[in-house]
């Protein structure tokens, strides 16, 4: 892998954790695949297909609700870990993971992950903390959603989405009201609101944050 890849998957909190002689165990398994926007990485209810990081591009992560409509689950963006819980656990994905724009990915397939794990027990310990850090995240965004206005839920959810926190958020309007938990129709009018305030830009697939403290200021309202 280039040195680049590595600086990239080492500002993760967990890889930058974990012991040195587990990361190589790890990087020697690895390759580096490419995708096109749009690709399936594995579907809902597929067999574990082994971990994977994003090192450029996005995977978005989306479940289904009992009712049929389609939930954005996570936003995978470059440095970041995924595919954790099936790896782990050896039972069907729970998600689908799909590319967003021309992505490059780290594989580490489950037959590699498996002949680094008898080198390296302790890296299904490993595993395990990044699968307790995930649950975490998602439990404290049910916690922060429990009570909070839609205005507070968007605003939040913008500041999340945002790129390197440079203020662009690259997001169908469909993806962003799946995440704060509303309809579309309702998203739009909160969106056209931010839009008169000042606080964003909307264009397609896309919103720029005009007012990042703004827009901080509505998250804690």
């Amino acid at each position: 892998m280039r040195d680049l890849d590595i600086d990239l998957l080492a500002n993760d909190p967990w890889f930058a954790t974990m012991a040195a002689e587990r990361r190589d165990a790890l990087l020697r398994e690895a390759r580096i695949e490419r995708f096109a926007a749009g690709a399936r990485i594995y579907g809902l209810g597929d067999p574990p297909n082994g971990l994977w990081a994003v090192l450029k591009g996005q995977v978005r992560l989306k479940g289904v609700s009992v009712n049929g409509v389609e939930l954005l689950a996570l936003i995978v963006r470059p440095g970041t870990w995924f595919g954790e819980l099936s790896t782990f656990d050896g039972l069907p994905r729970p998600h689908e993971a799909t590319t967003f724009g021309t992505t490059s990915l780290l594989h580490v397939p489950m037959t590699a992950f498996v002949h680094a794990a008898a080198l390296q027990p302790e890296l299904y310990r490993d595993l395990g903390l990044l699968v307790c850090a995930h649950q975490r995240t998602a439990l404290r965004f049910i916690a922060n959603s429990i009570g909070q206005s839609i205005r507070v839920r968007l605003a939040l959810a913008l500041l999340r989405a945002s790129v390197a926190g440079d203020g662009t958020v690259t997001i169908r309007q469909d993806e962003l009201a799946a995440i704060v938990g509303i309809a579309r129709q309702t998203l739009n009018r909160h969106l056209k609101t931010f839009e008169r305030e000042g606080v964003v830009a909307v264009a397609y697939a896309k919103i720029r944050i005009l007012d990042m403290a703004g827009l901080h200021g509505i998250a804690t309202e």
